[in-house]
């Protein structure tokens, strides 16, 4: 079966193809863009060996820009790797070689991993410095513990993270003498919104 046919006549007629048939070319012509791997570091062995993970995102609508080397997600987005994000928006940046070099998150952002919570209005990851970074309303928490400051940096292969405050403003903690660790005691301000 050919392609133009069960097309209404007007889909069928004139040099410029159907219109189904420049749909199919335009999805084709995006999906390089669109090939979602990361690069991390291989843990396994400390070889510094980089091996390819997958991003698993799914969202209301998806954009690709391929001159920008930008695809973006937006409503209700939700991106898996080794660390769950939400956003409203999520903007993935491409290098020359096609592959990430950057994640943005905007918009009611929420990063989950392994027990460890972080909330803001926008979050970078950045993949050569292996950085997360959550700016505007920023918080942290890891069991009954929570900080806050404007900005809060992740550096990813350390473990480590510098809390800064707002010009006037100064970093909060709260530091439980016990810690509750319960995932039931989890408030609803870390949470990601809307169905997933």
């Amino acid at each position: 079966m050919r392609l133009s046919e069960g097309l209404p006549a007007e889909g069928r007629a004139g040099c410029a193809g159907p219109p189904a048939l420049l749909i199919i070319l335009a999805v084709l012509l995006l999906l390089p863009a669109l090939r979602l791997s990361a690069v991390a570091a291989d843990e396994a062995d400390g070889s510094g060996l980089k091996t390819t993970k997958t991003i698993r995102v799914t969202s209301d609508t998806m954009e690709a820009e391929r001159k920008k080397r930008l695809v973006i997600f937006r409503g209700d987005v939700v991106a898996e790797e080794d660390y769950t994000v939400c956003s409203d928006e999520l903007y993935v940046y491409y290098d020359d070689a096609e592959e990430i070099k950057e994640i943005v998150a905007k918009g009611n952002v929420r990063v989950v991993q392994e027990g460890k919570r972080a909330k803001g209005d926008r979050a970078v990851f950045n993949r050569l410095d292996r950085t997360l970074v959550i700016t505007g309303h920023a918080a942290a928490k890891q069991c009954s513990d929570i900080v806050r400051g404007e900005r809060i940096t992740f550096y990813l292969d350390s473990d480590n993270i510098r809390v800064e405050g707002r010009k006037g403003e100064r970093v909060r903690a709260l530091i439980m003498r016990h810690k509750e660790c319960s995932e039931s005691l989890e408030s609803e301000e870390f949470r990601c919104r809307g169905s997933r």
